[in-house]
C-alpha cells in the first residue's frame, strides 16, 4: 500500500504537462527522474539515497495540495490525503531514527 501511494504521487507529476521546470520546483528533479524512482519504488528491495527520499516526501506532501478536493484527489491517486500526509511524516521519522550525522546529504536510507 505504501509503494502504491508514493508510486501515484509520483505519477501525478510525472504526467503533468507543464514541463520540467515546474517539476524541478515541485519535486527538485525532473519527470525522467520522477519515473525513474516509479519503477525503482516498484522494485522488490529498493535502497533510497537521501536525495531521492526527499523526492518522495516533495511528492507525497506537494499532490495534496495542488488537487483542490479530497475527492479528486481520491479519484486521481487512490488514497486520501491524510494517507499521504501521513506517509510523508513516517518518512520523516525513519529518516530522523536512523540519520547518521548532522549534514550527511550523501547516504543511503
Amino acid at each position: 500500500m505504501q509503494k502504491q501511494l508514493i508510486c501515484e504521487t509520483l505519477m501525478f507529476h510525472a504526467d503533468r504537462p507543464d514541463g520540467d521546470r515546474p517539476s524541478i520546483v515541485r519535486l527538485g528533479v525532473d519527470r525522467a527522474n520522477a519515473a525513474r524512482l516509479i519503477a525503482k519504488t516498484s522494485g522488490p528491495h529498493s535502497e533510497f539515497q537521501l536525495s531521492e527520499i526527499h523526492v518522495l516526501f516533495a511528492a507525497l506532501v506537494s499532490a495534496p495540495v495542488m488537487m483542490p478536493s479530497e475527492e479528486v484527489f481520491h479519484e486521481r491517486i487512490g488514497f486520501f490525503r491524510e494517507q499521504a500526509i501521513a506517509l510523508a511524516g513516517g518518512l520523516m521519522n525513519a529518516i530522523g531514527a536512523t540519520s547518521g550525522g548532522v549534514g550527511d546529504s550523501s547516504g543511503i536510507a
